[in-house]
């Protein structure tokens, strides 16, 4: 008899876990285990009192003992039965046609009923009176429930939340000036998870009585400001030219088509820009911010702009009078070392290289800025003194192609010094790059006291683009064409377009 229970407590198992399984196909959801084992639980118990009672060789149960196995049962089932409703509620209404259920209502509705059937079961099956119980139990009423004050505050606040629907899972939010991702609300508490991956618990009254900012409604796209204070010594339109420059280049970030850069404040000699963004993912929010703050610093410094020190404060040094001209001799000369060392440069004397050196710029891109783009007009050249950079050709049909890696002693914009034409690649940094920036004023003014360099330097490129691949092509393509009509001519196009005799 035992093993004839037993065998069908197995076989019934197995027909509920076949059919539980088919379900979680059907439905393409995870495997309920948590619904499997109470299931299991109320079939064994079940069970296990059908046995107990049909069995003679067991010790026979008193009338109020059956009942109350009876009523455990009967109760450990009914709450099996409604788990599983509540499960296919999930999966049928929430997870497949996008109707919200918030879950912890519908454990609050699975309590109320067994309360409910408590109760009816105490009055109806027991025979108990619930009026002479009620008034028996005031004093411990009164206790509990004003210990559970805060817990029933907490729960109608969560109620209340669920109705208006200020969030969800996976919004981005700000509560209680703490800022995360929302990944779970039950009856007492709201969860979040912050970018420094803590949890944070709230509980519902205090999420009720706090400011809600919901950075994932009504879309995922919102509009970030950083601000930046600089002297009022430059010209606004200027700096604002210049911090769209550098936001332009960026991949992932866009301005905003109104606010872009503007003027926010003006106060204490000094003038607080804004410059505004889209942000498509919020969890990208401190990413996207490096990456305008970066850029800016570049492109603010190499056009001069410095940012001045926010408390004003005054340091003093002690330093000789001409520090500030020694560090400048510091940087020339430093600046005709590297100039020295390209074995290009080697047909220009040591005081032509020198007067070439006091007129040129040095300028700093970071990883991802374009140096130059193709079709740019422009008149200088460009001497990588470190760091690298990628060269892309823009293809027919419009794709930009990778063509070369430039790296140290490199260089690039020749035709564009010489003669002006359009820039015929673009080049963009791969690291942290210093360049030396050579421009028409200046080398024309070398030409000029000495033309007979022109040759000479002319020559000398020749033999430094031979070794060159793709990436200059377009640039050797034009000088060999202009060549093919004779050298003199190519030489003469320059002098007119640099203006040497």
């Amino acid at each position: 008899m035992p093993f004839a229970w037993m065998l069908n407590v197995v076989w019934i198992a197995l027909a509920i876990i076949a059919v539980v399984v088919l379900l979680s196909r059907l439905l393409k959801t995870k495997f309920p285990f948590h619904l499997i084992g109470a299931i299991f639980l109320t079939l064994l118990v079940s069970q296990g009192l059908i046995y107990w009672l049909n069995n003679p060789e067991l010790p026979v149960l008193t009338s109020m003992q059956r009942t109350v196995w009876l009523a455990a049962a009967f109760l450990l089932g009914l709450s099996t039965i409604l788990r599983a409703i509540k499960w296919l509620l999930l999966e049928l209404l929430s997870n497949r046609r996008g109707v919200k259920l918030p879950p912890f209502l519908l454990d609050i509705t699975e309590w109320f009923i067994m309360i409910v059937v408590i109760l009816a079961m105490i009055r109806l099956v027991f025979g108990v009176e619930l009026t002479t119980l009620l008034v028996t139990s005031t004093v411990a009423s009164a206790i509990i429930g004003l210990a559970l004050q805060d817990t029933l505050g907490n729960l109608i606040s969560g109620i209340s939340l669920q109705v208006e629907g200020p969030f969800s899972a996976d919004d981005w939010v700000e509560i209680d000036g703490i800022e995360g991702i929302i990944v779970r609300q039950n009856w007492r508490t709201l969860t979040l998870l912050t970018r420094e991956d803590h949890r944070v618990m709230l509980t519902n009254s205090t999420v009720a009585k706090s400011k809600i900012i919901n950075y994932s409604r009504p879309t995922n796209n919102q509009i970030q400001t950083v601000y930046l204070t600089l002297s009022e010594s430059f010209s606004p339109n200027l700096v604002k030219e210049v911090l769209i420059e550098a936001v332009t280049g960026l991949d992932d970030v866009t301005l905003h088509p109104r606010l872009r850069s503007h003027v926010v404040s003006m106060q204490d000699g000094c003038v607080t820009y804004g410059l505004s963004y889209w942000l498509d993912d919020y969890s990208d929010k401190v990413i996207a911010r490096d990456k305008v703050l970066t850029r800016a610093w570049y492109t603010l410094h190499r056009a001069g702009i410095h940012i001045p020190d926010p408390t004003g404060n005054f340091k003093l040094n002690m330093v000789p009078e001409d520090a500030h001209q020694q560090a400048v001799d510091a940087r020339q000369a430093q600046l005709f070392a590297q100039m020295q060392s390209l074995d290009w440069l080697d047909v220009l004397s040591e005081s032509q290289l020198q007067q070439l050196a006091n007129r040129t710029a040095v300028a700093t891109y970071t990883n991802g800025e374009f140096l130059v783009k193709q079709g740019e007009a422009g008149d200088s050249l460009f001497i990588i003194t470190r760091g690298s950079v990628s060269v892309y050709v823009r293809a027919t049909d419009g794709r930009s192609v990778f063509a070369n890696i430039l790296s140290a002693g490199d260089f690039f914009g020749e035709m564009s010094l010489l003669t002006g034409e359009t820039r015929a690649a673009s080049v963009r940094a791969d690291e942290d790059t210093e360049v030396i920036i050579i421009d028409q004023e200046a080398f024309a003014n070398v030409l000029t006291q000495d033309p007979t360099i022109l040759d000479r330097f002319v020559t000398a490129l020749e033999r430094r683009q031979e070794g060159l691949s793709l990436s200059l092509q377009q640039d050797s393509a034009l000088r060999r064409q202009e060549m093919e009509n004779g050298r003199d001519a190519f030489i003469q196009r320059i002098r007119r377009y640099l203006r040497v005799p």
